[in-house]
């Protein structure tokens, strides 16, 4: 195998992939990019962890066609540090991978591994696929990634994605929090589709582009996404999602309005003091909000913030960093709060003009 590529032009596609590759894999090979290079000049780059998978297809100069694999990370940091201009690629059926830049003044080898022992990613049939704006649902994407633990398994370790005929909805919880997006469109579906996406495979669709539409298609075992030359892969996770609609509010009793960098920046003074739940008081009274904290062994802090507030006074506690999550993730300059009392769930809306619809439901911490 020998191709010729911009430098800078393969390094952007590697980087796609560096999301997909486990610090410890089950296999070796799974460290590896599978890379495939065919005789009219089309390059397949290829890699997977056996759960969600990664192909990508660019044009490049073949001399010779073939394949190997390489350990993908490896790949993508000696590339990136190439020579600026083209780079030339070469395997001669011995799995040593040389790369050199056009004038052979920098020149590398690499050890590989065979190609034919690459798992195969399932194909995907996108003739019936949905179509939806790829900024959109990388939007509500960003708007729930956070809720979801990475070291949460099964229904909790991903988002709940549901497309019916006039909605789609993505809702993730971790138990004590949820984070809930609609979005209202007419889509070619006579049934609700449900799937739980891992978060990986989330974090994944946020980086497959910038603009245009995403193609989304599934069989029984698998969901796919597609974005111009790339697509990726995911398993289905086979489980259950909490019925997370109960747990948002159909009515709250008080209502407040909070300017929502004023709030953060408060807040990331209050928990200066780090403990184990990162508890702070919230004591919302008539035009003003007080935030209150005591950690025994370091100090006690207290701050407080005008609000539009003129109901009951209402304390309630919470972990401040899962507030902190959600003020940073959205681009709103005031907030909506609705409240009942201090132990039922509080829910957070930014008070903005969007197409997307977007809820936070938080329960309060005994402090």
């Amino acid at each position: 195998m020998k191709i010729s590529v911009e430098k800078s032009k393969l390094e952007n596609e590697l980087r796609l992939f560096q999301g997909i590759f486990e610090k410890k894999a089950i296999m070796e090979i799974l460290q590896n990019i599978k890379v495939t290079a065919f005789e009219g000049g089309a390059l397949e780059l290829v890699a997977t962890d056996l759960e969600i998978g990664l192909t990508s297809s660019m044009s490049v100069d073949v001399s010779n066609p073939g394949s190997f694999t390489v350990n993908g990370r490896d790949l993508y940091d000696l590339i990136s540090k190439m020579p600026e201009g083209n780079v030339e690629i070469s395997e001669d059926n011995d799995l040593q991978i040389v790369i050199a830049n056009e004038k052979r003044t920098s020149k590398y080898k690499m050890l590989g591994l065979q190609s034919a022992d690459y798992p195969e990613l399932p194909v995907a049939d996108f003739s019936t696929a949905l179509k939806i704006p790829l900024s959109l649902i990388q939007t509500m994407i960003n708007n729930s990634y956070y809720v979801i633990s990475p070291e949460l398994k099964f229904n909790l370790g991903g988002a709940l994605i549901s497309i019916s005929k006039d909605k789609l909805e993505i809702a993730a919880t971790d138990g004590h929090r949820l984070s809930y997006n609609f979005y209202e469109n007419d889509f070619p579906l006579d049934e609700t589709l449900e799937y739980i996406v891992s978060r990986k495979t989330l974090l994944e669709v946020m980086k497959i582009g910038d603009e245009g539409e995403l193609e989304f298609g599934y069989d029984k075992n698998n969901l796919f996404f597609k974005y111009k030359n790339r697509i990726l892969c995911s398993r289905i996770i086979d489980q259950k999602f909490p019925n997370y609609k109960a747990v948002i509010p159909e009515k709250t009793l008080h209502e407040a309005v909070v300017n929502t960098e004023g709030l953060l920046q408060t807040l990331r003074r209050i928990l200066i003091f780090k403990t184990r739940n990162n508890g702070v008081m919230f004591k919302f009274s008539k035009g003003k909000l007080v935030l209150e904290r005591t950690t025994p062994e370091k100090g006690e802090g207290y701050d407080e913030i005008p609000i539009d507030f003129s109901g009951k006074a209402v304390n309630a506690g919470f972990n401040g960093n899962f507030i902190i999550d959600f003020l940073t993730h959205i681009h709103s300059e005031k907030l909506y709060i609705g409240m009942t009392d201090g132990e039922n769930a509080f829910l957070f809306k930014p008070l903005i003009e969007d197409k997307i619809n977007f809820i936070y439901i938080v329960m309060p911490l005994n402090i």
